[in-house]
């Protein structure tokens, strides 16, 4: 029977449960193995200032000189590889999940690879290559050799003269970019220097027969008025006669120095405002000498304003055209009734003549400053309908001329394509 008190026992009892459990702790506590080093954080922290790390489990099972690997490594500056050398026995899709954890802790270098401490099973990723061209560089690092060195040796030499390659052919490629941009660019400038030449030249040629068909119209007032030779000094000339045929011969000599100074088809539209005013004193300075009466003012004869103003409307019709109303001299109208051609105004064109509103676009201005006076553009383009000044007109003819000409540029934005972290296995003929 057990006589010690059962305060005694107790005691005894939480000392002997004590030293057990303190022997227990120190029995798995220095049992526990060291925290493994192949997960992703501590191989990034060894690659940060290393191009290569053998993790602790791979280091008793590889024998490898480190510093010829990072010589290699090293020397390889353009592929920028970093290395990995893991436990044998770890498969490819665990080694290539593990190359992504790291290169994205990292952040640097642009291919990472895997291979085991026996050297049998290699894995990569980059952004320089793609899966297909790892998969070649993996199969040219001598994979039967089942040693881990020279498989890392030999893959970055290998990857060291593909990115060399690729360099080589991207500065070529950018090389013929730029020579064919320079070569268009050079081509666009010689067709738009050539393409301004010949406008130049085309608007230097209408010019010049424009200038002969204005000054052929201003010979002929100029002709008119000294047929009359009417003597302004004769103290016995009626004065409201003298007064025209002073406006007139006024009229023919502003023509004359609008047509000396014109340089444009615009600088037309003074000329043939003047030649109508001279026009129409002619034919008030007529009347006034025969005793008639001065005829109203009109627009000047459609079909030739070299007839001066008209007398009526009459209903005419181009060749393949819709009829219009047009105002017309007493000859053209009577002509026109009668079913016959119009002595229509033919100027210089070309190595011919053709109607003035037919003409091109420097007959434009010539046509409006004979109408000016009488509604301008609103009266011209009902009569120039089907005609190639009624279709400039259509198309926002306002009585002036204007220079055509521009050069489109060629214009686009571009933005870089990067390559995405392809992955290669080549000893399994797969991508990860």
């Amino acid at each position: 029977m057990n006589t010690e008190p059962r305060g005694q026992r107790a005691v005894r009892r939480g000392a002997l449960a004590a030293v057990a459990a303190a022997a227990l702790v120190l029995l798995f506590g220095f049992a526990a193995p060291a925290q493994a080093d192949d997960n992703p954080s501590t191989i990034a922290n060894g690659l940060a200032s290393s191009r290569l790390y053998v993790t602790q489990d791979a280091r008793g099972q590889v024998t490898i000189d480190q510093n010829a690997v990072l010589a290699s490594l090293n020397g390889s500056p353009d592929a920028d590889i970093r290395a990995v050398v893991v436990r044998n026995g770890v498969g490819q899709q665990a080694m290539g999940r593990m190359l992504v954890g790291v290169k994205d802790r990292v952040d640097k270098g642009d291919t990472y690879v895997a291979i085991t401490a026996d050297g049998t099973r290699m894995t990569g990723i980059s952004k320089m290559f793609d899966s297909g061209e790892i998969n070649r560089l993996i199969a040219r690092s001598d994979p039967g050799s089942g040693n881990a060195q020279a498989r890392l040796t030999a893959f970055a030499g290998h990857a060291e003269q593909q990115a060399d390659a690729k360099a080589r052919s991207g500065t070529i490629s950018g090389f013929v970019t730029l020579s064919v941009v320079v070569l268009i660019m050079a081509g666009a400038f010689g067709a738009f220097l050539v393409a301004g030449k010949r406008r130049r030249e085309r608007e230097a040629r209408q010019m010049a027969e424009l200038k002969k068909g204005v000054e052929e119209d201003v010979i002929l007032l100029g002709e008119d008025i000294a047929a009359l030779d009417l003597d302004v000094m004769d103290h016995g000339l009626d004065p409201d006669t003298r007064r025209d045929y002073e406006r007139a011969m006024n009229s023919y000599d502003d023509a004359k120095t609008a047509t000396d100074r014109a340089a444009r088809p615009t600088d037309m539209e003074d000329v043939t405002t003047a030649l109508e005013n001279g026009r129409y004193y002619m034919t008030a300075t007529r009347a006034r000498l025969a005793g008639e009466e001065v005829p109203q003012r009109r627009a000047p004869c459609f079909f030739n304003p070299q007839h001066g103003p008209s007398v009526k409307d009459v209903t005419w019709a181009p060749p393949g055209g819709v009829a219009r109303s047009v105002p017309a001299c007493d000859a053209d109208a009577q002509r026109v009734l009668k079913g016959q051609d119009p002595d229509v105004r033919l100027v210089p064109y070309g190595d011919g003549r053709r109607p003035y509103y037919d003409a091109g676009p420097a007959y434009a201005p010539y046509a409006g400053g004979y109408y000016a006076s009488y509604g301008g553009l609103d009266l011209l383009s009902g009569m120039m309908i089907g005609t190639m000044l009624g279709s400039m007109m259509s198309g926002g003819f306002g009585g002036g001329y204007a220079d055509a000409g521009a050069m489109s540029g060629f214009g686009g934005d571009g933005g870089d394509v990067g390559g995405g972290w392809d992955f290669g296995g080549g000893d399994f003929g797969g991508g990860f």
